[in-house]
Order: C-alpha cells, then structure tokens, then sequence
C-alpha cells in the first residue's frame, strides 16, 4: 500500500523495509513515515537486563539452575549484616542473659529455700530432732510474765461502725522517743476513749526520754510486751540492792557520758543508769509486761498475739522459751532452735510457711479458715524495718537510728492502716 504523490491517494505496494513497515511519502522529497505494523510490538522491545553481566550470574536465570550452599552463605551474611537482624539479636541476647541469672540468683534458691521449709516443718524432722525446741524444757525466769490475754471489751467490733468505732493502735520499738511517739499519736488521731495503745517492746533506752515515754504509756492504759532493752534494765533494777558501782553513775535523767571522765557509757551503763532513774511505780508497770501478749481474734488476721522478737512454729504459747521470744532473729531449720544471730533462716519465713501450709489443710473443711490462723505482731528487727507478711508483722523501723516510727491501726471490720512519722538519730553518742 503507498499513497500518490499527486494527490495524497494510497497504493499498494510490496515493497517492505528491512525494519518490517511500510514506508510512504507525499512527494519525493518528503521522509518516510510509518504507517502500518507488519509484526507485533513485543518483537521490538529490548530488554537490556537480559544480556547484563550484572544478572547473569544469579542462580536464578534459568529454571535448570537451583540455590547452592554459597548462595545461602551470601543470604546468611546479609540477615546478619542487616541492622533489624542485629538488633533482634541484641534484644534476644538479653532476655536469654536475664532468664538464666534469674533463674540462677532467684528463682533457684527460692526453690531451695522452699523445699528446705517444707522439710523442716514434716513431722520425720520434728521425730529426728525429738521435739521443737522449748517443748520439753524451760527456763525458770522471776520477775517476769510470761503470757498475758488481752481485755475482749478493746477488741475492734467485727463489723465497721462509724458511730462508735473501736481500734487498736501497735506501735513498734520507741526507744525512748518521746516526741516522735507524742507526734504519731496526733497523726493517728489518738482517741483514749476509743483507742488502745499496745507497744511491741523496747519501750526504754538509747533515747532522750525513756521516762516519759513510760510516764505517757501509763496515762493512756496501754499494753505492751517485754523487749529484750525493757528486760535488761528490770533485770538491773532487781539486782540493785548489790550492785557497788551504782554511786559512779550520773544520777542525771538521760546521761550518755560519765561526769568524771566525760567519757561515752557502755550500753550497759546506761541500762543501769536508766534502771536507778526508774521510779517504783514505773518498774512496776514495765514489770507487768508480758512476753507474749494474746490480742484474741480479728476480722482477716485469725489469732493476734504480740511479741517483741518472734516465735517458733509448731510450739504452744506457754512452751516457748520466753529469753528467745525477746531476742530471736532467726531458726535452725533441723531443730527449730531459735537465734539471736541473723545466719540462720528469718523465723517470719519458716512461721509463714508453717500457717500456709495449715491453711492449706483446712481451707476446705472448715466454715472460716482465717479463724484458725495466727498472726504474730512484732518489733526488735530495725535492721529489715517496716515488714508486713502474710502471718507476721514486723513494725521496728529503726526510730532511735533516725528512721520512722510505725503504728499499726486496725479498726473495726479489721480494717488495717499504717501511719509512720520520721525520727531524728539519737544514735550518734556510741549507742549503736
């Protein structure tokens, strides 16, 4: 096909170029132009990739060729070398790191430790050591009570009566902190019509006013319970009439220091110091104190009792050895003796473990499980401060040392609240 140069009309013509189309012109001197496809477009398309050294070398160019080990080295290098993969590997890296130093430094001795309490409290270890300690003998102490029951009448009422509420008030170790005592009773809106004070022990020494501290807890008809600072300077104040070095001590109130040599006293010096300054009257009241102190049962709590240190688990009341209801900081796990020192297991684990465990036994057999639980209320421990467990309720929080001094307030309905104030140091005169 062509078109005359004449008029514009078309022409066949079998001429073809060597590109495939039919060219045409209007006159001879006009270029050609394209008029007509004779092959289809994909024909002249050119892809260049195709013939690229750049691609040719993939493993993927041809369907007969498949991955190989180097190909998946060059995918490995790649992950790695990618900054998402090297982060995830960093995170991953950690949380592996964290799982194994807690499983080595928590969890693992928590197993332990609870494996070794339960084998502690079996009965095949209550036959090997022949009975918890203090159920076969006792010391014979005078001049102490050892258990006491409080009035029913000061209890909290089971349910909450806002008209004619009722609490109790324990107090942890004051050590003679007047003020702060004085400034805990305003924070916790002190009622003696109302409120009962019951202090955990320790009532006296290392601070500025002993004294008074005694003198306030008189006015108020608290309760309390003997620390082992309190039973020091009652066990001074019985022995006065044959102490011989009584006239070298200052008779001044609160004296840390020997008039003679201005000289920082022993503990024991200030003890008897505090022994002598003590009036009839006051040793009389400490001396009425008991070792255990039978609060009687509370909504939530079960059984209440106050101590100043502890209690072994698994011995009645009236078969604990009363020198380590003042003093224990820890128990022997084979034979449950108890310890002033702080290397064995704290007693508050193996008695919480031993209430937990009888929960367990009775929670379905008995209408109110709590009922039968006991809960011990407890000071002497300034070195763990402010404790609060399960069973046991540790309230020392080192006032004397210039920590806080701590209330316990349950009211009606159990309802439980602790209020705390701050304490100057009183320790900086060699009393620590």
């Amino acid at each position: 096909m062509a078109v005359h140069p004449d008029n514009d009309s078309i022409y066949f013509s079998d001429d073809t170029s060597d590109d495939g189309f039919h060219y045409v012109a209007n006159n001879e001197n006009s270029p050609f132009r394209l008029t007509r496809y004779s092959r289809s477009l994909i024909d002249f398309v050119r892809n260049e990739w195709q013939n690229s050294a750049k691609y040719s070398s993939s493993p993927y160019n041809s369907p007969s060729t498949r991955p190989s080990a180097r190909h998946g080295i060059h995918v490995a290098v790649s992950l790695i070398s990618a900054p998402r993969f090297r982060r995830y590997v960093f995170v991953y890296l950690i949380l592996l790191l964290s799982l194994i130093a807690g499983w080595k430094w928590v969890l693992s001795p928590q197993l332990a430790e609870h494996t070794s309490l339960l084998v502690s409290l079996g009965p095949q270890s209550k036959l090997a050591a022949g009975g918890w300690y203090g159920t076969n003998a006792l010391p014979e102490l005078e001049n102490i009570v050892r258990i006491r029951s409080l009035n029913p009448n000061l209890l909290p009422r089971p349910m909450e009566n806002p008209e004619s509420r009722r609490r109790l008030i324990f107090i942890g170790d004051v050590h003679g902190c007047k003020d702060e005592l004085t400034e805990l009773l305003e924070k916790t809106t002190f009622n003696p019509s109302n409120d009962h004070l019951i202090f955990t022990g320790d009532l006296i020494t290392r601070g500025p006013d002993s004294l008074g501290v005694v003198d306030l807890a008189r006015k108020h008809s608290a309760s309390c319970v003997r620390g082992n600072n309190d039973d020091q300077v009652l066990i001074l104040r019985h022995s006065m009439p044959g102490s011989k070095d009584l006239d070298e001590i200052s008779k001044s109130p609160d004296t840390k220091t020997n008039s003679k040599t201005n000289k920082p006293l022993s503990k024991t010096s200030q003890a008897r110091n505090l022994a002598r300054q003590l009036t009839d009257e006051q040793a009389e009241w400490l001396d009425t104190c008991p070792v255990i102190l039978k609060v009687g049962q509370i909504p939530k709590m079960g059984e209440v009792v106050v101590v100043h240190a502890g209690l072994v688990p698994g011995v009645e009341f009236e078969k604990q050895d009363p020198v380590s209801v003042m003093n224990m900081h820890s128990i022997d796990l084979e034979t449950h003796v108890p310890s002033a020192s702080r290397k064995g297991v704290k007693w508050t684990k193996l008695f919480n473990k031993d209430q937990s465990l009888l929960y367990s036994r009775i929670k379905n057999t008995v209408a109110d499980p709590l009922s039968k639980m006991t809960t011990v209320i407890y000071g002497h421990d300034s070195k763990s401060g402010l404790s609060i467990k399960s069973y046991t309720k540790g309230l020392d929080s080192g006032c004397v040392n210039g920590g806080k001094l701590t209330a316990l307030v349950i009211s009606d309905g159990g309802k439980q609240e602790y209020v705390q104030v701050r304490c100057r140091d009183y320790q900086g005169s060699n009393l620590r």
